[in-house]
């Protein structure tokens, strides 16, 4: 009988309270965990987080288990990653006895492949890149923290990686690659199994971080020329600000705007509230300057939402414009303005172009089925 395959994944500050998920990385695996359910595969997440002084186990199935280990003493996660990642994965490792390591992210997290793999094949998904995510920063603290990411990067590669899209396998010039493969983010069941709403009330919703990158302020004076022309939307904003600065600009708009009894800044929220405020939308917004391939277009869609964003990144791999969703250009306001004034009160296009979103997210982005991928490659690294 064929040995099971054992696989360990590393990530830093996986929440211990999955509820306390925001997106992003962690959503990515939380919900490949749920993929792996269905599969022959033994699965250990190793958590590097501050969050605990002590070693703690979460038991997510009879097969899969989560430990959040203790990040180290150091202030700078690079320092700790470098000192004491490499002991810990070590110990792990003898335990657990994975065929593969894999990496949900790069950065400064490889400082513990430096001494901590015991020759064991390694896997890195790439969810974004830090050097083009460095062009959106605003200060100098942050564009030196995204260039040190991106120098490791480049100085410590992993030979054998997981792009999420076309785009970014495109974008990504080392030439040390052994093994790749495109497989996107996988959906949990929950947003598959979201009711459509029978008729619209004009609600778009907004999901994510806020700052000068994901570009709110450009949303919200889309929705105040229309508000004007009595083409009135209301905006639930789910998340939280990164810096004071930024949300100065937004209060300070929506507090002198005509839409300021019409947006609602909720902050961050639990997983099941955010299935909750996307079932109750009809629209999700993204207004970007750059994206990889987000989680949460992926999420609305297999919702069977309606997706208005900027053609940036992997996006255009997401939505064919026009059929499952609507792209574009991040510097044209009036295609953004139009394709809003063209939804509004637009029962039948939303329900049609809901519903496409929805067969296209099935196919795509089925937890089961990223799964079944991710194993075939994990398979084609490990005999290779």
């Amino acid at each position: 009988m064929n040995k099971s395959l054992r696989i360990i994944i590393l990530v830093p500050s996986f929440p211990i309270n999955v509820n306390d998920i925001k997106g992003g990385v962690h959503s990515a695996i939380i919900n490949l965990l749920h993929g792996f359910l269905s599969q022959d595969i033994d699965v250990r997440v190793i958590s590097f987080t501050k969050e605990t002084k002590k070693k703690i186990f979460v038991k997510f199935s009879d097969r899969i288990e989560i430990v959040h280990e203790p990040e180290g003493p150091f202030p700078i996660h690079s320092l700790n990653y470098l000192f004491v990642g490499p002991f810990i994965l070590k110990r792990n490792i003898n335990e657990f006895n994975p065929d593969l390591i894999h990496f949900q992210t790069g950065n400064t997290l490889k400082f513990t492949k430096l001494f901590g793999t015991l020759g064991i094949k390694t896997i890195l998904t790439i969810h974004a890149f830090a050097f083009e995510e460095m062009k959106t920063k605003t200060s100098i603290k942050d564009k030196l923290t995204y260039w040190f990411n991106g120098t490791i990067n480049e100085l410590f590669p992993i030979a054998n990686i997981i792009y999420i899209s076309e785009s970014s396998k495109n974008s990504h010039l080392n030439k040390k690659i052994k093994n790749s493969v495109v497989i996107p983010n996988a959906l949990r069941p929950a947003y598959f199994e979201l009711l459509p709403k029978e008729k619209t009330d004009n609600r778009i919703l907004y999901i994510g971080v806020i700052n000068n990158r994901k570009n709110l302020l450009f949303l919200l004076k889309v929705l105040n020329q229309l508000f004007k022309e009595n083409v009135i939307y209301t905006l639930d904003v789910l998340g939280g600000f990164k810096d004071e600065e930024y949300k100065n600009v937004i209060n300070d708009y929506l507090n002198n705007s005509d839409i300021k009894h019409n947006v609602f800044l909720h902050g961050w929220i639990d997983q099941s509230e955010s299935l909750r405020f996307i079932a109750e939308n009809d629209i999700f917004a993204i207004t970007s300057f750059q994206e990889t391939l987000p989680m949460v277009i992926a999420e609305t869609m297999a919702a069977g939402k309606v997706v208005v964003s900027t053609a940036v990144g992997g996006i255009p791999e997401m939505i064919i414009n026009e059929q499952n969703g609507f792209m574009f250009n991040i510097k044209d306001e009036n295609a953004f303005y139009n394709i809003l004034k063209l939804l509004y009160n637009n029962d039948g296009l939303l329900s049609d172009v809901g519903k496409k979103a929805k067969d296209f997210a099935t196919t795509r982005y089925y937890c089961n089925k990223v799964a079944e991928k991710t194993i075939k490659f994990y398979y084609q690294v490990i005999n290779s």
